[in-house]
């Protein structure tokens, strides 16, 4: 018996060590194909990851090319359709490396959506008849178009050459010797008193567009950018009425002679459309004689500069000819200051329209708005007096493109009125579906304009509970103060209907309208900008 359960035993665990065998061999195939798994499918979230980061690098920097004229799409030819691909490449994603780049209108105008779609070959996985894996990586940025500022006509400010073009204002510029206090936040290099350093002084001053729009009848041909009285002539007016149409001021430097109107600069510089419509200070392609110098006068003190031109008080004056006009975004850049040892010291009004014929009077004055659109780019300066008790004028386009973000309007030193006044804004912001608004004040030389500037947010004087954003306040409240207005427009938001003539008929456009019990000489600088980051990635 001895030997017999020996032998059967022997015979077992030979027959155990064959199942062992059996079940490690399992077990190694099992373990190939995990780690096959692990090794492939890590392989497969690098390149996913990889690819992400392309399209977005790609969607980013494509996107500054959109919205394209008319809401056109993104496609071969165009400058996000290009960038797109050529960014996408770099990052080593093309057609020559086997990937396809697929640049796409997002869910608005001024989104970009690149997908890529790649196959890599697997390590592990050819054992289970996997040779290769497929994958689409897709990423959306936006950028928001700078807002349109004081309009989207042929003509920016008064135009007393034509009827019906009573704006209410003049646009406008200091020199660098005022101070900020007086209402100019970018001009004046002074904020305090005639001392210490505005932090918002910027050479060259202010931008606006001369936009010819895709589809204008001016295309091809010969097109006049026309200012009207360019130059600083005080009259002697000082306020009042006074006895020019933009009474202008030139002050004195003290030496009583007739050589000085040199204090009073203004220069007008016109430059071609880019690729990147919507960052207008790095245009740097000027139209061929477009950088007009005009020097002034003040009758005020018996001095003129040399240069200065009786014959251009009061009219309009061609600043620039842009012959063979293409479609974009022109940009005109205006500065009372830059670079040279002489200061100037002014408040010079001016007006911007388009001309077809390069004529001062009404008959070359551009009318569509189809053709020709001229407005603010970021800042702009307004000078008002005695404008009456109500002046109401456009202050920003707010496209349905700006739903579901943030608005701010910022106005400088805005309460030289005389008595009391309010501020109302409609249009847009108001009627059936309206948009309140939180109201704060910030001090006298924070950097607004450069992104700075924190505190509570209020309630206006409707107390949150009105259909407009309105404001009342007495003279000189804010003086030498921002006073800032946020409006959260909801995701819904529409344009309401109208041709943006009037706050009866808004369209996009957001009015001001002053209500002043008595009258006005206000040098106000204006800005609207959507409240983060212009370019950004969409969730």
């Amino acid at each position: 018996m001895k030997r017999l359960r020996t032998w059967t035993a022997t015979r077992m665990e030979r027959g155990e060590r064959g199942a062992v065998l059996i079940l490690v061999a399992a077990s190694l195939t099992v373990l190939m194909g995990m780690a096959a798994l692990a090794i492939d499918y890590g392989w497969l979230f690098y390149s996913q990851l990889n690819a992400r980061k392309a399209a977005e690098a790609a969607a980013l920097a494509g996107v500054v090319h959109m919205p394209l004229p008319n809401c056109g799409l993104p496609n071969t030819g165009t400058e996000p359709h290009s960038t797109a691909l050529d960014v996408a490449s770099r990052n080593g994603y093309s057609g020559s490396s086997g990937a396809a780049v697929t640049p796409a209108i997002g869910g608005t105008c001024a989104q970009l959506e690149v997908s890529i779609q790649d196959t890599i070959p697997t390590f592990f996985l050819g054992v289970f008849g996997i040779d290769s894996l497929t994958f689409t990586e897709s990423a959306t940025a936006e950028q928001l178009p700078a807002l349109k500022l004081g309009s989207d006509e042929p003509y920016l400010g008064e135009d007393p050459t034509v009827g019906g073009r009573n704006r209410n204002f003049f646009v406008a510029i200091s020199g660098e010797d005022r101070t900020k206090g007086q209402g100019d936040a970018v001009a004046a290099q002074k904020y305090d008193g005639y001392s210490g350093n505005n932090v918002e002084y910027e050479v060259p001053s202010y931008y606006y567009a001369f936009e010819v729009p895709e589809g204008s009848s001016l295309i091809g041909s010969t097109v006049y950018v026309q200012v009207f009285d360019p130059q600083a002539y005080d009259q002697g007016g000082r306020g009042g009425t006074g006895p020019g149409l933009t009474n202008d001021w030139v002050y004195s430097d003290n030496s009583n002679t007739n050589t000085h109107g040199w204090r009073s600069k203004t220069r007008f510089k016109v430059y071609q459309p880019d690729a990147t419509p919507n960052q207008w200070t790095d245009n740097n392609v000027q139209v061929s004689g477009c950088n007009d110098t005009f020097r002034g006068a003040s009758d005020y003190y018996s001095q003129a500069h040399s240069s200065f031109d009786p014959a251009l008080v009061d009219t309009w004056v061609n600043v620039c000819t842009i012959n063979n006009a293409t479609s974009g975004i022109y940009v005109i850049e205006v500065s009372s200051d830059y670079g040279s040892s002489d200061g100037t010291n002014m408040i010079n009004g001016f007006s911007i329209r388009g001309s077809s014929s390069g004529g001062a009077g009404a008959g070359g004055a551009i009318s569509s708005t189809n053709d020709l659109q001229v407005y603010g780019l970021g800042t702009m300066s307004l000078w008002q007096f005695d404008t009456g008790s109500n002046p109401v004028f456009k202050v920003a386009r707010l496209d349905e493109i700006y739903a579901g973000s943030s608005l701010i309007i910022s106005l400088w030193d805005v309460s030289d009125i005389g008595t009391s006044a309010t501020i109302e804004f409609v249009g847009a912001t108001s009627g059936a579906n309206p948009i309140d608004c939180q109201v704060r004040t910030l001090p006298e030389n924070t950097n607004v304009l450069g992104g700075e500037g924190s505190g509570a947010w209020g309630g206006d004087s409707n107390g949150g509970a009105g259909t407009t954003c309105r404001i009342n306040f007495t003279d000189r409240q804010y003086n030498n103060e921002w006073l800032q207005f946020r409006f959260d427009i909801p995701p819904e938001y529409t344009c309401p209907a109208g041709t943006g003539s009037s706050p009866a008929s808004p369209g996009c456009w957001i009015f001001v309208s002053y209500s002043v019990s008595g009258s006005i000489t206000d040098r106000t600088t204006w800005a609207a900008a959507i409240d983060g980051q212009p370019i950004h990635l969409i969730p």
